[in-house]
């Protein structure tokens, strides 16, 4: 039988409307009226599904619950689904974590470990991922890994954000402002808007987000963790005919923020950056400025260069999505074509007022400009294609998903750069130097010149199969099995750019007699470091232009495949059983499952040279036991997953001294094994006019094998650093949403508490990193008020409180040791207030 793809899609979307949690429906006994839970529907398995039906760790939210909330962004969801983190740890790019399998660094080598997909379309770049939640019709937070059905593997599970689909039935314009603490000011457009015939239906959103940061910089007039953010979405969809659908879709957002604000910890007096002399007004000692730092924790203050942190990148993508029968199988492509550029990010790397380390692409271009250069615009594109099938066979027993999958992706004139000192001059002591040629007095200085910068082209293209079925052996068992082959090239051109050095001694030498204290000349002695001076002729020097040199381009490609299997048993209790058990429903599912994240090519870059080296694929198993319950009459929900996940080849950020006295050196490599043990739960009752949402996860993680060579103080060394912390993901966390809903003489009232906990995390990313107890940050917990006004169909007001106590704490941050030598930490929002006003027109 053909399908009607315009009335079945037309239902797909009403269905898509039940998503939430919880969503509560009124339903008639006796002549009374009692809430329930409503059955949610998933698309976690590619088909639309209940979510109790459904063997998977899922949190599925609608857009009803996630305005009810206040959810503007992906990140805000953090606090709604166990295992989820949004940590942060470099730059202002959001570094997401499930069950502590992520990605913590935004190098672009490095695919992310939780896959995000807008509409289908897989989201590759890390700092493209903190999508607005302009039009969102629902989230669904996949947590294991998703190795057999989505675009691209992956390992620790995947986010999946839909946008509202446009309705035919009538044009709708809503209109919703916020005002609030710290300068807030936000704006939300969004309309339905039906065409002609009832075959074209557009739905248009555009959202304005402002705020003046809430972090002070006591170092800058202007605070840190401001928002300054545009956004735009449409989706329109034409039926030509009654079975085939045409669904276009297009999202442009631009971000243009400071960075990060980080409060310093020192840690390591003998690191390379510790025991630099630094000239500007934030002083020229790295310890006393990042004490002065530390000690601005508890008033939510920070003291930090204003123009080292930066966050700006311009995002837009295109989808065409077609759906239509194909010899009874309901058909769907996806082709998709995506854009960043404009693209900005910096972090202060010693988060302090000293002008001592700054490292991202607009360090890169702060390189180029103390050269006297432009660098060449970076921008990055991605396409893909996705074909899929979707069909039953056997009186619908057995139900099966397949398709192909290609993703190409181009990363162009993609800029670093570590940007040190006054444009690279820094003055380091001689004892902090080593095999000088000659002795030199404690009272001198050597004028060093530490300035780098690369530029790199990279090539990525995907290729994969997959499939899965599902049987439904017997009423009371399911059976699932799913593989995947995915293919993966990767090719770059790296060009290192670092300063002429004997030029560079020119320059400080042709200021001899500008000023008194000028009288040495210097000549280039070793690694960027210059014969002694005087501290007088140290500070009296204005940092000359740096004449930089284009190293020969190194060139490299290399490919990797895999199979990725699953297997799933899925145990239906029959009725009997559930009423026996006083449930209404009840499965128990058993699955193992694999996950690929692709391996790449990276360059470790020193000052005198540089070598593309390859790092593997991570590869997970997932062993899992979940139940789903339903009990109470449809007024309690229960959901648990227990898991462990065996992990090998860990793809790693590592710091390291270079091969000279005064560099700091970023690459990949591979950490061998661990192994990941934790359970979930989330519960939803109804208890009255009481609605509680609660969750909690435990999350145990250990390495088995961490061997890693690295250079250290004493030389290049195996390092053994299987005792460390897993990094970033706390080990217990919980959270609760407690609300009233007061149908009230002047209109439906719903107040609401929310209370998230947090341990403690652990941010090092070096060898010696473990020996200080900053490298973890401590535990916290937050209240959130929140009091929701319905006054009509068409106005609702809403107004809350953000971290009801005022207290002070870290959210994330990242420790580099050995080469810097200290830990900074991301400091969380104090007390936020503000309104929110919403109306309607139909």
């Amino acid at each position: 039988m053909i399908l009607n793809t315009r009335r079945f899609y037309c239902c797909v979307s009403a269905l898509s409307a039940f998503l939430s949690v919880p969503f509560v429906v009124a339903e008639e006994s006796n002549s009374k009226t009692r809430a329930v839970l409503e059955e949610v529907v998933v698309t976690a398995r590619r088909r639309e599904e209940g979510l109790q039906e459904t063997p998977l760790a899922i949190t599925a939210l609608s857009s009803d619950y996630l305005d009810a909330m206040g959810v503007s962004s992906i990140a805000d969801v953090e606090t709604l689904s166990p295992s989820l983190q949004f940590s942060q740890t470099n730059y202002k790019a959001p570094a997401i974590f499930i069950r502590g399998i992520g990605q913590r660094s935004g190098n672009p080598v490095l695919d992310p470990g939780v896959g995000v997909y807008l509409n289908g379309v897989y989201i590759p770049r890390s700092d493209a991922q903190l999508l607005d939640a302009v039009d969102v019709a629902n989230i669904q937070v996949l947590r294991g890994p998703q190795g057999t059905l989505f675009g691209k593997n992956n390992i620790g599970g995947a986010l999946l954000v839909d946008s509202k689909r446009p309705s035919s039935d009538a044009t709708e314009v809503e209109v919703r402002v916020t005002a609030g603490s710290y300068g807030r000011k936000d704006g939300k457009l969004t309309a339905n808007i039906p065409w002609t015939n009832d075959s074209i239906s557009s739905r248009i959103a555009l959202n304005s987000k402002r705020s003046d940061g809430y972090i002070d910089n006591v170092n800058s007039s202007h605070n840190l963790f401001d928002e300054d953010r545009l956004a735009v979405s449409q989706r329109t969809i034409w039926y030509p005919t009654d079975t085939l659908e045409l669904d276009f879709f297009s999202f442009m957002s631009r971000i243009d923020e400071r960075g990060t604000p980080y409060s310093c910890g020192f840690q390591n007096s003998g690191a390379i950056l510790t025991q630099g002399v630094y000239r500007g007004s934030g002083g020229e000692n790295l310890k006393a400025a990042c004490d002065a730092s530390a000690a601005l924790a508890d008033s939510f203050k920070v003291s930090q260069n204003d123009e080292d942190a930066v966050y700006a990148i311009d995002n837009q993508m295109y989808a065409l999505t077609l759906r239509m029968p194909v010899f009874g199988l309901e058909m769907e492509s996806v082709s998709s074509f995506a854009l960043q550029d404009n693209i900005r990010i910096s972090g202060d790397s010693d988060g302090s007022a000293v002008e001592s380390v700054s490292v991202g692409s607009n360090a890169g271009n702060a390189v180029f400009m103390g050269g006297g250069l432009t660098a060449p615009s970076a921008d990055r594109n991605q396409f893909t294609q996705e074909l899929k099938f979707n069909g039953s066979l056997l009186d619908d027993t057995l139900k099966l998903t397949f398709g192909i999958f290609y993703a190409r992706e181009e990363l162009n004139n993609t800029l670093d750069g570590t940007d040190v000192g006054d444009n690279g001059l820094v003055g380091i002591p001689p004892d902090a130097a080593v095999a000088l040629p000659v002795a030199v007095p404690p009272a001198f200085l050597l004028p060093v010149q530490a300035n780098t910068a690369s530029l790199a082209d990279y090539e990525n293209e995907t290729r994969a199969i997959f499939a899965q079925a599902s049987w439904d052996v017997y009423d009371w068992l399911q059976l699932t099995l799913g593989l995947r082959y995915t293919e993966e090239e990767r090719h770059a051109i790296h060009t290192m750019v670092v300063p002429d050095y004997e030029e560079y001694a020119n320059r400080l030498n042709a200021q001899i007699g500008t000023n008194p204290a000028i009288l040495l000349p210097v000549v280039h002695a070793m690694d960027g470091i210059y014969s002694p001076v005087s501290r007088d002729q140290y500070f009296a020097y204005q940092a000359p232009e740096v004449p930089l040199v284009f190293l020969p381009s190194i060139t490299g490609g290399t490919t990797f495949s895999e199979f990725t299997p699953l297997f799933t048993a899925n145990f239906i209790a029959p009725e009997s059983l559930a009423n026996a058990l006083n449930f209404d429903s009840v499965i128990a599912y058993f699955t193992v499952s694999d996950g690929f994240k692709s391996g790449g090519l990276d360059v470790r870059s020193t000052q005198t040279g540089s070598e593309l080296q390859q790092f593997d694929p991570e590869q997970v198993r997932n062993t899992e036991l979940g139940v789903k319950i339903d009990a109470l009459d449809q007024r309690l929900r229960f959901n648990v997953a227990v898991y462990q996940l065996d992990y090998t080849d860990l793809q790693v950020a590592l710091y390291e001294r270079g091969n000279t006295n005064t560099e700091v050196v970023q690459f990949t490599g591979n950490a061998g094994e661990a192994v990941v043990d934790g359970f979930e739960l989330e519960l939803t009752a109804l208890l009255g006019n009481w609605t509680i949402n609660a969750n909690a996860a435990y999350t145990d993680g250990d390495f088995i094998e961490y061997d890693l060579g690295t250079n250290t103080a004493d030389g290049f060394a195996i390092v053994d650093r299987s005792g460390e912390a897993f990094p970033q993901v706390p080990q217990n966390v919980r959270g609760m949403v407690v609300q009233y809903d007061w149908e009230s003489p002047i209109g439906r009232v719903v107040p609401s508490l929310q209370y998230y906990y947090s341990d403690e995390i652990f941010i090092g990313t070096d060898y010696l990193s473990g020996e200080y107890e900053s490298s973890n940050i401590g535990q916290y917990e937050i209240y959130n008020a929140r009091m929701l006004w319905d006054v009509s169909d068409q106005l609702s007001v809403a107004a809350y409180i953000n971290n009801l106590k005022d207290s002070s704490y870290f959210v994330g941050g990242i420790a580099v040791t050995s080469v810097i030598g200290v830990a900074n930490r991301v400091p969380g929002s104090p007390r936020q207030f503000g309104v929110e006003v919403s109306y309607r027109f139909q």
